[in-house]
């Protein structure tokens, strides 16, 4: 491309590589230059510039307004998923590497439009399976019938009446599964719509608060008719950051349990002793993301407060490095009564996250309410100060109540010392 200046210091490596990829796309539209294609597509034609210059993240519609424009002057139906995939993987890496709150929304509107895709996907499916649901117990209907009318029972192991009987098994089991995984989508999507709300008022706003602390982030939490309230405090832990923290152990033939990665060798989890002494000298493996390693355990703390609630406190050495977070473990030790803690972690289906109320505190737990998932035994809860609250340990059987043991029961490591926020 003419007319566009070498990158400068001020870009990331990750917006270069970004604006790199588009400059190279944009040449499949040769001759046609960047101010009239600006026009063409009733783009502002200094935003297009900084886009191919990497001074500034465009929206993902830009870029897929792109590869549209691309793929039709050279006369193909679509881009290929490949190239799709490596686009999206830059723009997402220049977003995450980006400073600023409209980077921010930017970013986490893209997350909400896969989190919606992927809600969109399982309610499909979801329907798919009750048609074929409701055709396997019509026919096994019309088939009794038919038995009936003959005078006589269905044999066990009749061929047809036996096939459709396992059929709708597991056509159960998989519609179950679905629509638990539509429950997790949904429920990803409005923790996303919420943190894209706070964001919104942060990018407005612009600067700290009069009077707040320097770097003071401000957030819609509640919004009723046209009243707004607002909470002031620091940034809150970024989901992929929360992410790269969290880790999930697996022992016994198929079973697992959440943990936090300290360091890159070192993980620690809070879980019900029947876990450990199941799990003892059993430990699969260590899954941090898509990175995986074997483990073994090097220490178990049964302090006088752990005993009480029937947890212990598990320290695990990994076999091979994990990947470093880019924010070290900190401490919260005591979150504000009335903020918001954050999870993100796995659970069987996948990625899991979700926000929750800190509500007060109850005989030394952290009394918190939310969409809680109950699989996320001992997964780590991160303060909006981005520091570790605690562990999840206590959930009720609606799944909106649950305790945490604080983040101070990780005092007891030797060895181990992390900094408070």
């Amino acid at each position: 491309m003419t007319g566009l200046k070498p990158f400068g210091e001020e870009v990331t490596p990750e917006a270069r590589e970004l604006a790199t990829a588009l400059r190279q796309l944009f040449e499949g539209l040769a001759p046609l230059s960047m101010r009239r294609y600006a026009v063409r597509r009733s783009y502002d034609s200094g935003a297009v510039s900084r886009y191919f210059s990497g001074r500034r993240v465009p929206h993902w519609d830009f870029v897929r307004n792109l590869l549209g424009d691309v793929a039709e002057a050279r006369g193909a139906e679509a881009p290929t998923e490949e190239t799709v995939a490596m686009l999206r993987a830059l723009h997402r890496a220049a977003l995450y590497a980006a400073k600023g709150p409209v980077h921010r929304v930017r970013l986490l509107e893209v997350q909400l439009a896969e989190a919606d895709d992927e809600a969109q996907r399982a309610a499909r499916s979801a329907r798919r399976l009750e048609e074929a649901l409701d055709d396997r117990e019509r026919r096994i209907r019309d088939l009794a019938l038919q038995v009936r009318e003959l005078r006589a029972e269905p044999a066990a192991d009749s061929g047809e009446y036996a096939r459709l009987r396992a059929e709708i098994r597991d056509l159960e089991e998989e519609l179950a599964r679905v629509r638990e995984l539509h429950r997790l989508a949904e429920e990803r999507c409005e923790g996303l719509e919420r943190r894209l709300a706070e964001a919104e008022v942060a990018s407005v706003e612009g600067a700290p608060a009069q009077g707040g602390a320097s770097g003071a982030y401000v957030f819609q939490v509640e919004g009723k008719g046209n009243v707004v309230n607002v909470h002031q405090g620091p940034a809150p832990m970024d989901e992929e950051a929360a992410a790269a923290l969290s880790a999930q152990i697996a022992y016994g033939v198929d079973g697992f349990f959440n943990g936090l990665l300290v360091d890159e060798r070192t993980v620690v989890a809070v879980v019900p002793r029947s876990v450990r002494r199941d799990a003892m000298g059993s430990f699969q493996s260590v899954s941090v993301g898509e990175w995986t390693a074997p483990a073994t355990m090097q220490h178990v703390y049964e302090a006088t407060g752990l005993e009480r609630d029937g947890v212990s406190l598990l320290v695990l050495e990994l076999m091979a490095p994990a990947p470093p977070p880019a924010s070290p473990v900190r401490i919260d030790r005591k979150p504000p009564i009335g903020s918001r803690l954050l999870v993100s972690a796995r659970n069987p289906y996948g990625p899991y996250s979700c926000l929750v109320d800190l509500k007060g505190r109850t005989g030394g737990l952290l009394r918190v309410e939310g969409g809680f998932d109950q699989s996320l035994m001992g997964a780590p809860f991160f303060s909006e100060r981005g520091g570790l609250a605690g562990f999840q340990v206590v959930v009720s059987d609606d799944s909106t109540v649950g305790h945490l043991f604080p983040a101070s029961v990780l005092d007891v490591l030797e060895g181990i010392a992390l900094p408070d926020c």
